[in-house]
């Protein structure tokens, strides 16, 4: 291979800045930060009538779709996991895959999609928990009080262990679930409006007229799924935890997902698409006030402000830790790459998150902003658009990464499923693009403008690479390979 991307597959030191790492974590744990980080219930309450009223039944169907897809995807990728022995995620694997400066430039769009991500979901977060205090207090509370509060509490737990924020998020995580469940089985149990059927998860039942939106909220509840391998170096035996994480994720969303999507779709029968449309914020409420009851609705309205203070949380957390990697690969300055000798945790590059998701709650709150339709819709369409794109980004190092010498691998795993896969994530993409106002609920010039963001990103941690290969040779060997011999 060339020397911008050979490499000494050596087993990774068990020390950061002279101290040893935690490696407590299992594939649950992982899976935790994962399913937490898609908000289960904020997205099925949120989303999901969205994708139904302009994608009809077969809405329920496209998450067993897509979720085939990525673990197609997941193949490849954790096959290439057995040759990354840090915890780079996507940033590692497009390096050394297709060479440093491209793999620097998704590294820097990772952690601004993710930074993004964490500080739209305050916005969200704020405003439901606005919502909620009205509706279940009679009190009215400023959308301020809460982001901030959420900020609050998250700058806390990010710079406090894993195990803690872990804690936090299975709670929060299980209640989820269950009430998302019990409603589900509410449905079923009853019937549902017409009867049961299961045309709503068949293939034929999928509108080809609306599956470029369905595309795009649907890839949403994923979002996160390959953070699995930023937690590499927090777990026993990496190969096959990473491996089972990533697995047990995609499955679990696209099985749980679908089958909620088909309850409620059945809650409605014949009637499901036109109360999507006319009214989605209220379809959960509505089903959830005649299958289970009122006092049941309130439960769902608490759990809904939960799901997204999770989301918060797990969004925070990976976002810290793309910080810390390029900091400790000396991508950005190399403070951001202490841990804290207490925990272990990536502290410096934690509270840096706090103060930039600060400010921008401050900027939205000062220009008087819409905290739902501006913080969180805006902030969403970069990290919408990124994931899918750093995806086949990755499916294409794969393949470039085994061309010519598989290391023992299959072919399927070595060069069909990431082929396959970076084919049909480039549709997704166009698909994106081409339905970029469904996004935004706007027209005009904005609709290019924030993909555009992305492509300024991406060519800074390009000309940061160069830049650094010019400048300081032996920080750009590190890139994307912390720890081994090179």
């Amino acid at each position: 291979m060339q020397a911008d991307t050979a490499v000494d597959r050596t087993n990774v030191g068990l020390k950061v800045d002279g101290q040893a790492r935690s490696r407590s974590l299992r594939a649950h744990h992982i899976v935790f930060f994962v399913v937490a980080a898609a908000a289960p219930l904020g997205f099925a309450v949120g989303s999901v009538p969205w994708a139904v009223g302009h994608g009809g039944i077969g809405t329920a169907c496209m998450f067993l779709l897509v979720g085939v897809l990525l673990a197609i995807f997941a193949i490849g990728f954790t096959t290439m996991s057995h040759f990354v022995p840090n915890a780079g995620a996507f940033f590692s694997y497009i390096a050394l895959g297709l060479g440093r400066p491209l793999g620097l430039g998704a590294a820097f769009l990772a952690t601004f999609a993710y930074a993004l991500g964490t500080i739209g979901s305050y916005g969200a977060f704020a405003v439901f928990a606005s919502q909620a205090t009205t509706a279940l207090a009679g009190i009215h509370t400023p959308w301020q009080a809460w982001a901030f509060g959420a900020v609050a509490v998250t700058g806390i737990l990010g710079v406090l262990n894993v195990d803690l924020n872990l804690r936090v998020l299975g709670t929060m995580l299980f209640a989820e679930l269950m009430v998302l469940l019990l409603l589900s089985v509410g449905i079923i149990t009853a019937g549902g409006a017409q009867g049961l059927s299961f045309e709503p998860l068949q293939p034929s039942s999928v509108d080809l007229h609306g599956i470029g939106v369905v595309f795009l909220i649907v890839f949403a509840a994923f979002t996160g799924f390959e953070a699995t391998a930023l937690f590499r170096e927090e777990v026993g035996d990496p190969k096959v935890t990473i491996r089972r994480a990533t697995f047990i994720a995609i499955v679990l969303i696209a099985i749980f997902q679908a089958f909620v999507c088909w309850s409620i779709i059945e809650a409605f029968g014949d009637r499901a698409v036109e109360v999507a449309r006319r009214n989605p914020t209220q379809m959960y409420a509505l089903a959830s006030v005649r299958y289970v009851g009122p006092t049941f609705s309130r439960v769902v309205a608490v759990l809904v402000v939960n799901s997204w203070l999770a989301s918060i949380i797990a969004f925070h957390n990976v976002t810290a830790r793309y910080v810390f990697i390029l900091a400790r690969d000396r991508a950005v300055p190399a403070i951001f790459a202490r841990r804290w000798q207490r925990t272990g945790a990536p502290w410096l590059a934690s509270i840096a998150t706090t103060v930039v998701s600060g400010a921008s709650v401050w900027c939205c709150s000062a220009m008087r902003l819409d905290p739902y339709l501006d913080l969180f819709i805006i902030s969403s369409v970069p990290i919408s658009l990124a994931i899918p794109c750093m995806e086949c980004l990755t499916a294409v190092s794969i393949v470039a990464f085994f061309w010519g010498n598989r290391r023992g691998e299959s072919i399927f795993s070595t060069f069909m499923s990431p082929a396959i896969s970076a084919v049909v994530l480039a549709a997704v993409v166009y698909l994106s693009l081409e339905n970029m106002r469904f996004y935004t609920g706007r027209d005009g010039a904005l609709n290019w403008l924030l993909p555009a963001t992305n492509v300024v990103v991406l060519v800074i941690g390009i000309s940061r690479a160069k830049w650094l290969r010019l400048k300081d040779p032996a920080a750009y060997l590190k890139l994307g390979h912390w720890g081994d011999k090179l």
